[in-house]
């Protein structure tokens, strides 16, 4: 059976594709996957996913628009679907067309009727499908983000804050904030220990880049990468840093100061209290998704069209941190607005100091994100339905 997966950026490709092909593969399924165009790519999305092992072919989002008007064509196994796990879904339908299988989405609430089976993440979301698509394709699978954690039992240190500065160009922006930051938390409380978790998805070269100066619409610290995978402020601090070990400092940090994105949800499963931020200064450098997100990529006018859109919204801005997105509420800190190293180191203390606070936030996550067995369900019932019976002599 083959799946052709269509996905687009770092947090899919790494909590969504990457569990779910796992299970695919140990089905015996051949799994393909095309990166669509999207605004939230680093670029690097292909060169994680090949190092998986479990994946046959990977088509990068400079060839896709040739696939999607037939001018190039995916080689087709017979049987097989098309599932979409990140994107835009006319992506996942398009290939469907073109490829003649069924088309399987998960969770997005702007599921259609033309669609073959949908996965939804909770009863909720089912509900708001439903009127749309037929109840006998809906399935209710668990929250995808959670199928591949697994809570180790490492020993949380209760000193020690992480810094997760992203996965995209703004970490050149986010790691000299957070260093700055992190210099002036240490002048107050010395006993406080800091980490650094960079996704793969940051190449030496933006570390690099993102050392040599702050933004001057954020500020920060200059720093660089010394013996021992140090990083050394300009005012002395030093601070580990760690490609590939997200789980492990979620799970041994007391608390985390974290852009937004799939980080949040993942800190919601080990029951880590964070701080989601993010700051209008730097409005030019804001993912923003649909249309206006394809615009404000638009060489020179793109840009500022972002910055004042994003600031003309400020006052309007829901949640950021997923966790407080998925229960309707605040239960982890947010801030946003404009934002400089001592409004941050402020906010943070004041939360890193409570430690009742860490603790009920801490309790809260634990009790609201559960380990889902997602990735798996999703994968036996594609097999189930369109590659079990064709399998067999």
């Amino acid at each position: 059976m083959q799946v052709v997966i269509t996905t687009n950026s770092p947090g899919e490709v790494s909590a969504w594709v990457i569990p779910v092909a796992a299970i695919l593969s140990k089905l015996g399924c051949n799994v393909d996957v095309i990166l669509t165009p999207c605004t939230f790519a680093t670029g690097k999305e292909a060169d994680v996913l090949k190092k998986q092992g479990t994946i046959r072919r990977i088509y990068p989002p400079e060839k896709y628009w040739r696939i999607a008007l037939g001018l190039e064509k995916i080689p087709r196994d017979g049987v097989g679907c098309v599932l979409f796990l990140g994107g835009d879904i006319w992506h996942a339908k398009r290939l469907g067309r073109l490829l003649n299988y069924p088309v399987a989405i998960y969770s997005t609430k702007r599921a259609d009727k033309a669609l073959d089976l949908v996965f939804v993440p909770n009863q909720n979301i089912k509900k708001e499908v439903a009127k749309r698509v037929s109840p006998e394709k809906i399935e209710v699978v668990g929250d995808l983000m959670f199928s591949s954690l697994k809570r180790e039992g490492l020993v949380q240190k209760s000193n020690q804050i992480a810094l997760f500065p992203g996965s995209r160009e703004y970490v050149k922006s986010y790691l000299p904030f957070f260093l700055g930051t992190a210099e002036l938390i240490k002048k107050r409380v010395n006993e406080v220990g800091f980490v650094i978790s960079f996704s793969e998805f940051v190449t030496e070269k933006i570390l690099r880049e993102a050392l040599k100066a702050p933004n001057p619409s954020l500020g920060g610290v200059r720093g660089k990468v010394v013996e021992n995978n140090l990083i050394q402020t300009q005012n002395g601090l030093t601070i580990p840093f760690y490609y590939g070990k997200p789980h492990e400092i979620m799970e041994t940090s007391a608390l985390a100061l974290t852009v937004p994105g799939t980080n949040t949800a993942e800190m919601a499963f080990y029951g880590l209290p964070l701080i989601a931020v993010l700051p209008f200064n730097i409005a030019r450098e804001i993912p923003l998704e649909g249309l206006v997100g394809i615009f404000s990529n638009i060489p020179m006018i793109g840009p500022i069209f972002k910055e004042r859109l994003v600031w003309k919204k400020a006052p309007s801005f829901g949640f950021i941190a997923l966790p407080n997105i998925i229960l309707g509420k605040e239960i982890v800190p947010e801030i946003k607005g404009f934002l400089d190293t001592e409004k941050l180191a402020d906010f943070a203390l004041d939360v890193f100091t409570d430690k009742q606070k860490l603790s009920q936030i801490s309790e809260d996550l634990l009790a609201h994100f559960p380990k889902t067995e997602t990735a798996k369900e999703i994968a036996e019932s594609l097999y189930r339905r369109w590659g079990e019976k064709s399998e067999k002599p």
